[in-house]
């Protein structure tokens, strides 16, 4: 068979980095990063094997979440730098040859944007209907309520705020600050389409679009299922997510925009929906989005399955494959692609989660997890600090130290929930003490502590008082350290990025997963038939009692044939070019990818 090369694109073989500006690298003092910092870093970047550099929100903000309520589309918030700043950091990732994707957050804005404080500036004002108001209900006891039981993403309240001044409700999916766009008016489409094509033609290269698949509500604003008893407000569900007015309107935003640049693509889509209804964004043919993330692999081990913060510590590996193996292989035969991220900002560090943080397992487990996310299909996804092997914040951090609006909303709504019920004394300090534990487990702020670069003080993030505080493994687990050393974490992601140029099958083959149902194992092939390439993936995940414990597993029983099997990738000290005979023994936290079969030259 001849490969067609029309399928092969550079976003799909692309290594993308993840920058969460506040937290990269700080050029001066003031303690939070900046776009001078993040300059600073391109070569590192380059030298590690990343291609596009997404940026966090870095626009004009007054941070009621961390810059995702954006006053000003086009302006750079002081505090990461100036336009002339984003210029510069454009040039030096183009003259590398990587590319530079900015987040689009439109969805919502900040209440403090011209268009939000024009719209609620009266009912006739031009722009009222640039975002959603109601009028609200009147209960049995007379008092005006919001019009629906939709609860806010954060915290436990309404999705509806009272304005006073304008004498309506307003509707906001998370915080208050945050005021949902009306994305059935036409003058707000064209409002982003035209600030989107701003930023291409100054020189991003795409978006990361933030929670695009909540741009559509549901007509009339109907309650929603009640599942979470003991909570006034319900989760809103379909009723704001996955809509099929988003794809409309992604549609028009691709023949207005995004057909007139070779840009890169992703949309951030929560949602439950299987991989029918996901795949629709990237299905090439729809001419929506290049690819998705979605959130099914991040619930593993969440309290009740769900995407709430509560920590299931019972969690188990085959829940897991089965979502992996779902989507990797069902999205693919629906034409959809996959964007392949383990860690995020809005997620806790893997290792934590996953693998095993103790001292001598934690670099063998940042390892393990380049092994597999590498072996995965769809364009890969690098959170920064992800290759140096980081964990989750220290045990004994106070609440005082979490600074994600998330966390501190869901404490005062926990706290608040003891008070409704009655409930003090000895068995609310054990009920928080069980909150703050999962926080630890779960929490964003997890994944947003500084990077850390160096040995020095604040670990080389900022030569001022860091917004939030510096992990305390910084001497030893640093860029600095990692990057002189051929055995690090850090050495060992950027051996994985370049296996993946070099075995394409990596990127393009089929996936098809082996022995589904172990709790201990991860195995997989990875094949390209246009090419002859395949792969055999094996990974030692078993936990026991959360150190691990070497596994052995009989390829002859998964049906492989491993005759004339190459060693190409380890974390062991296995000996790379062997072959495989008779069973594979694996030491905790270990993984080997062996090369099955050669594939042909591709066409240039």
């Amino acid at each position: 068979m001849t490969l067609d090369v029309s399928e092969r694109r550079w976003w799909k073989e692309a290594a993308v980095y993840q920058i969460y500006p506040s937290s990269f690298a700080d050029h001066a003092d003031g303690g939070n990063g900046t776009l001078r910092g993040i300059l600073s870093k391109v070569d590192y970047l380059k030298d590690l094997g990343i291609d596009v550099l997404w940026l966090s929100p870095i626009y004009t903000s007054p941070m009621a979440d961390m810059g995702y309520d954006i006053s000003d589309y086009q302006a750079i918030d002081p505090r990461y730098g100036t336009l002339e700043d984003w210029d510069a950091l454009r040039d030096a990732v183009h003259a590398r040859g990587m590319k530079l994707v900015m987040d689009l957050v439109v969805n919502h804005s900040s209440n403090e944007h011209a268009w939000f404080r024009e719209s609620r500036s009266s009912k006739t004002s031009p722009k009222r209907d640039w975002y959603i108001w109601h009028s609200g209900k009147v209960n049995e006891a007379g008092e005006r309520v919001p019009p629906n039981n939709w609860r806010s993403t954060f915290g436990v309240g309404s999705t509806w705020e009272w304005d006073e001044g304008s004498g309506e409700y307003y509707l906001h999916t998370f915080l208050k600050e945050q005021p949902d766009l009306n994305w059935e008016n036409p003058a707000v489409r064209d409002a982003v389409f035209e600030m989107m094509r701003w930023w291409l033609d100054r020189g991003a290269d795409g978006f990361r679009m933030d929670v695009i698949n909540f741009i559509s509500k549901a007509e009339g604003f109907p309650d929603a299922p009640i599942t979470d008893p003991k909570e006034i407000y319900q989760p809103f569900g379909n009723l704001s997510i996955n809509r099929p007015r988003v794809h409309d309107h992604l549609k028009e935003m691709y023949e207005k925009v995004l057909k007139d640049y070779d840009c890169f693509c992703v949309g951030e889509c929560p949602g439950s929906e299987g991989p029918d209804s996901f795949a629709l964004y990237s299905e090439p043919s729809r001419n929506e989005l290049q690819m998705v993330f979605t959130f099914h692999h991040q619930c593993f081990d969440r309290g009740n399955g769900g995407f709430g913060r509560g920590w299931n510590a019972d969690w188990k590996l085959s829940d897991l494959k089965k979502e992996w193996n779902r989507w990797h292989t069902e999205l693919p035969k629906r034409g959809g692609w996959f964007a392949n991220y383990l860690e995020n900002h809005d997620q806790p560090r893997m290792i934590t989660r996953m693998a095993c943080e103790s001292p001598e397992n934690r670099a063998r487990s940042g390892k393990l997890l380049a092994l597999l996310q590498c072996s995965l299909t769809g364009t890969i996804y690098v959170y920064q600090g992800q290759e140096l092997g980081p964990v989750n914040v220290p045990h004994a951090w106070g609440e005082e130290e979490y600074k994600d609006v998330e966390s501190i909303q869901l404490i005062q709504g926990e706290r608040a929930y003891l008070e409704r019920v009655g409930i003090t004394g000895s068995e609310a300090d054990e009920y928080m003490a069980g909150v703050l534990r999962d926080l630890r487990q779960t929490a964003r702020d997890n994944g947003r502590t500084p990077v850390q670069w160096d040995d020095s003080k604040h670990a080389g993030f900022t030569a001022g008082e860091p917004w939030m505080r510096i992990h305390e493994d910084y001497p030893e687990w640093n860029a600095a350290a990692q990057t002189k050393d051929a055995d690090s974490v850090r050495s060992f992601w950027k051996k994985m990025l370049a296996l993946r140029t070099e075995y394409p099958s990596l990127v393009y083959g089929k996936f098809t997963p082996l022995d589904e149902e172990s709790n201990d194992n991860y195995c997989y092939t990875r094949e390209w038939p246009e090419t002859g390439e395949k792969l055999l993936v094996l990974l030692n995940f078993k936990r026991d009692d959360g150190t691990g414990g070497p596994i052995t597993i009989d390829t002859a029983k998964l049906g492989v044939d491993t005759t004339g099997a190459r060693l190409i990738a380890s974390n062991d000290n296995a000996k790379e070019g062997s072959g495989i005979n008779g069973p594979v023994t694996l030491e905790p936290w270990c993984g080997r990818i062996y090369l099955l079969k050669e594939g042909k030259n591709l066409p240039n």
